[in-house]
C-alpha cells in the first residue's frame, strides 16, 4: 500500500513539473550562422548559452526547455552582431517559437 501511495505521489509531482516547463524553439531564418543563443529571465543579469559548443546554422533550430516565467532571448553571430527578443511571457505546458529574422538585429 505504501508503495502505491509513493508511486501516486511521484506521478503527481512529475505531472506538476511537466506542466510548469515549456518548450522554446529558436529558428534561424537568416543566412547567418549563430554561435550563441542566450536566455535569461527578464530583469536578470545572468545569461545562459543554450548552444554550448554547437553552431546554429541557417534554416535550423535550437530547442530547449524553460520553466514558466518571463524571458529575454539574444543570439550572436561570429561578428558579435546581436539579435534579441525581450519580455516574452512563457506559460508552463506550452511552446514558444521565435523565428529569427534580419529585422530582429539590434542597431548600433
Amino acid at each position: 500500500m505504501k508503495t502505491i501511495v509513493l508511486l501516486l505521489c511521484l506521478l503527481a509531482i512529475s505531472a506538476l513539473a511537466e506542466s510548469a516547463s515549456a518548450t522554446v524553439e529558436i529558428k534561424n531564418c537568416t543566412s547567418t550562422e549563430f554561435y550563441f543563443v542566450w536566455v535569461t529571465e527578464s530583469g536578470r543579469e545572468k545569461w545562459i548559452d543554450m548552444l554550448g559548443l554547437s553552431i546554429l546554422p541557417p534554416d535550423s533550430s535550437a530547442i530547449f526547455q524553460v520553466t514558466e516565467g518571463w524571458y529575454d532571448f539574444r543570439i550572436e553571430d561570429g561578428q558579435w552582431r546581436t539579435y534579441s527578443f525581450s519580455n516574452i511571457p512563457i506559460e508552463g505546458g506550452t511552446s514558444f517559437l521565435w523565428e529569427v529574422l534580419p529585422i530582429h538585429e539590434n542597431g548600433d
